[in-house]
Parts: structure tokens; C-alpha cells; sequence
């Protein structure tokens, strides 16, 4: 963009009526972001998926198009994503370019398994995603017998000449290569035994490599958690940072490491963007949470994205780690440099539509208070003697006391940090607060209780 906008401009994607959950088929083509959605356009909750379409000059300001993908015979149409194929290697445009997008079709099927099945299809656009034709032979890659085959992850490999697909398969990621985006092959399983599991399958992978400004590089393989009923806070996104040959990930990391993309409850299903321009990886997160997305209070849409993101490498004490910036660039509404002394207290309240920073040089056993004026939300960062807390405080006033009982939280989380001095950079709209600290080393993204009444 020419110059920054301002957080009274930013809008958060919604579809225009209905039910909206993960951000599928991100794409960028001729000077144009694609964002696909799963979407329910005839209710206000889950229910049979389409493929809503909306397309973006600079990240900001949205013009929904028509439903890309509807339920047919092979099922309703799951998440997924989509490629420029340049060389035509798919055959689908006569010796010209064009999109591909990847989709998973679920549908029920008495006695298979958890009582479904998902298999892999493909739908195609000459003429820049204005229009869409699903493959004459679908589905391309049919399910080997897992009960949870889905939302396929496709880019272009290089090193090896292949397209790539990342699936997610319980409670691991498959990832298969093809020449054509038509044949897939099967290469190699990653999962058991890293990082996080929950009762749910995992969901939405995406795979990606990073350069740090040092010259580093590694692979990066995001993967969401799906709402467990023996896990409090709902569903979350965890990421891997290793090597990726073509065939194999291998984690840089022990095994046991967890890896947060956000700390907080309302960043879910991250994908980005394929071939964004000057080599950039944005990515954008449904701004919700699967323990309680149904049931937010809402008009006339239900479920929105958060704010798009920048995602880059660094290297900390403890590894090589994804760091996180706005895009497109805020305009900032505060600015703030506050030194704290032993035990001192800071209150910052935050106005809706609002985007600060402040760095803090915290002494030990100071604390920042943010207080939103819109919610009864708060957030605590604390220093410690090896790095800081973050204390997240949610309270609903739902009468609907299920709901009141999920949505409320308060818990915190410790990060090590050997540095006194922190940034803090939050941006506050009528939907929530998305906060980064520590130059984006940590993200903390809350819904607010009115986020669905927001709409117009």
C-alpha cells in the first residue's frame, strides 16, 4: 500500500449473510488476493460447506463474489486451497495459465468408520477465478482408510520439480507430490509423537519456507487443533520449524516442544497466501473458536477473519521461530516508552479502533494492565525473573450459561525472554484485540462477546 491505514478503517472479513469458518483457497493472481471461506450462506451455524469468495487489491477492502464451490453428489465442499498452475502441467488450460483449487468433499456414509468419508477434488478457473468448473474425474485422490482425510494444503516445490500436498490425516499430516495436480503419490507421515494432541484430529495444515534476515532458512508446518471436550480452552493452532526434502518433514525441535502461533482463543485454521508478491508469506486466521462459535451472539452473520498477518523467521535463544506483524501496515493511534521500576503498575486503556505500542523496560514484578473500553476483557504482562507472563481475563455476561461457561476464561502463560525491555503492540477493534509482544515473537488474539453484533 501507498501509506498506512488507520484502525478506524480496518475492516475484519465477514461473508456477506451466514456462517463463515476457516479461510480457504488463498491466492494471489493478476495484482489480486483471493480469499475462499467455508461457508453456510442459508444459516447462522455450521452446516453443509460451500466455498464463499471474496477478492482484495491490498488486504483491506473486500468485494464478495459469487459462491465458488456448492455440495453435490460427492458431498459438501471442506476446506482446501488453490495454485497458480503457470506451465499448465495440469493440462486443464490449453498450454496457458490458470487456477487450481484443492477441496476436500465430505459426505455421509452409513457404516464407514465415524460414519463419513473424505476424499480429495479439484475445480479450475481460465479466466482468474471468475468462474469455477469442477473436474470432470474427481475425486483425484481418494481416501486410503483414514476416517479423517482433509483440507489439502498444494504449492510448488522447487528443489524437487513437484507439486506438493499437505493433508491432514488424524492425528498426523500425509504429504504426497505430483507432476500434474491430477496424480497424487504418496510420500510420508508426520505427527506421532510431536508436539500437541488432543482428542480432535488435527485440521488445516499449511507448509512453507522462510528466510530470517540473517540468511536462515527453515520450513515452517502450521497445524490446527480441533475443539476437544477434554480441553478447556477450545481449539488452537500449533507450528513446527525443521527441513522439508520433497517428501519428509523432520522437526528442528524436541519432539515434546509445543509451539504456539497464538496464546490466545480466537486465532484458528491459519493458511497463507500462495505466490503473494515480492516473496512475502501473509496469512490470515479465522477469528474464532470451535468451543463456542456456534453460539456467539449474532444478527445477521456469524464468524469473522482477523486482521491479515506477515509471518518472517528470527532466531531466539531457544531456536529458530516464527515472528508476526500486521499487513497491511497500521497506522499508529499511540505510541508509547514507559520504564517501570520494581513492582510498579501500568493501566492502559485502550479505545475501540485503536492501534498502540508501547515499550516497556520492565523492571521485576512490574505488571501492564490493558483494559479495552468496549468489553470487560483485560490482559496482565508481567515481568519475571527469566522472561514475563501474559494473564488473559475474559468474563461473559451471557445468560445463556453454557455458553458463559465456555467463552470466560482466565488463565497464563510464562515465556522466557532474557531482554527487559518489551514491546507491546496491540490493535483493538469492535470484534476484539489482536495483540503482539516481543516484536511479534508472541500473538494474542481475543474475541469480544459483541464481536457477532458488530456486523451491520
Amino acid at each position: 500500500m501507498s501509506k498506512p491505514i488507520h484502525a478506524s478503517d480496518l475492516q475484519h472479513f465477514q461473508a456477506p449473510k451466514g456462517w463463515i469458518n476457516d479461510p480457504n483457497g488463498l491466492v494471489y493472481c493478476n495484482e489480486t488476493y483471493h480469499l475462499f471461506y467455508q461457508h453456510h450462506p442459508d444459516g447462522m451455524t455450521w452446516g453443509p460447506m460451500h466455498w464463499g469468495h471474496a477478492t482484495s487489491k491490498d488486504l483491506e477492502t473486500w468485494s464478495h463474489k459469487p459462491i465458488t464451490l456448492v455440495p453435490d453428489e460427492l458431498g459438501a465442499c471442506f476446506s482446501g486451497s488453490a495454485v497458480v498452475d503457470w506451465k499448465d502441467s495440469s493440462g486443464l488450460f490449453k498450454g496457458k495459465s490458470g487456477l487450481v483449487a484443492f477441496y476436500t468433499v465430505h459426505r455421509e456414509l452409513d457404516g464407514f468408520d465415524r460414519g463419513y468419508i473424505q476424499d480429495q477434488c479439484i475445480a479450475y478457473s481460465s479466466d482468474g477465478g471468475e468462474s469455477w468448473t469442477k473436474y470432470e474425474n474427481n475425486p483425484v485422490l481418494l481416501n486410503p482408510g483414514f476416517s479423517d482425510f482433509r483440507d489439502p494444503k498444494v504449492f510448488w516445490h522447487e528443489e524437487s520439480q513437484h507439486w506438493i500436498m499437505c493433508l491432514a490425516t488424524r492425528q498426523s499430516i500425509s504429504f504426497y507430490r505430483s507432476k500434474n495436480l491430477t496424480k497424487w503419490q504418496f510420500c510420508s507421515e508426520f505427527g506421532e509423537g510431536q508436539g500437541a494432541h488432543e482428542w480432535h484430529p488435527w485440521e488445516c495444515p499449511d507448509l512453507f519456507k522462510l528466510t530470517s534476515e540473517s540468511g536462515e532458512s527453515a520450513w515452517v508446518l502450521i497445524v490446527g487443533i480441533g475443539m476437544s471436550p477434554d480441553v478447556h480452552f477450545g481449539s488452537y493452532t500449533q507450528y513446527f520449524v525443521g527441513s522439508f526434502d520433497g517428501k519428509t518433514f523432520t522437526n528442528a525441535n524436541n519432539p515434546e516442544t509445543i509451539l504456539y502461533l497464538d496464546e490466545g482463543r480466537d486465532y484458528y485454521a491459519t493458511q497463507s497466501w500462495s505466490d503473494a508478491p515480492n516473496g512475502a508469506r501473509l496469512g490470515i486466521s479465522w477469528m474464532n473458536n470451535w468451543r463456542y462459535a456456534n453460539e456467539i451472539p449474532a444478527v445477521i452473520r456469524r464468524g469473522q477473519m482477523g486482521i491479515p498477518r506477515s509471518f518472517k523467521l528470527v532466531s531466539c535463544d531457544e531456536g529458530l521461530r516464527v515472528a508476526q506483524s500486521f499487513a497491511p501496515e497500521i497506522a499508529l493511534d499511540r505510541l508509547l516508552e514507559e520504564e517501570l521500576n520494581d513492582q510498579e503498575f501500568l493501566t492502559l486503556d485502550t479505545a475501540t479502533n485503536e492501534h498502540g505500542k508501547a515499550t516497556i523496560n520492565f523492571a521485576v514484578h512490574s505488571v501492564v494492565e490493558l483494559r479495552f473500553a468496549s468489553a470487560t476483557d483485560q490482559i496482565n504482562i508481567a515481568r519475571t525473573e527469566t522472561g514475563f507472563t501474559i494473564q488473559m481475563v475474559r468474563i461473559s455476561d451471557s445468560s445463556d450459561l453454557l455458553f458463559k461457561e465456555n467463552f470466560s476464561h482466565d488463565y497464563t502463560r510464562s515465556f522466557a525472554y532474557s531482554s527487559s525491555e518489551i514491546t507491546i503492540e496491540w490493535l483493538v477493534t469492535p470484534f476484539g484485540v489482536e495483540l503482539l509482544l516481543a516484536d511479534g515473537l508472541v500473538s494474542v488474539t481475543q474475541l469480544f462477546e459483541t464481536a457477532g453484533l458488530s456486523a451491520d
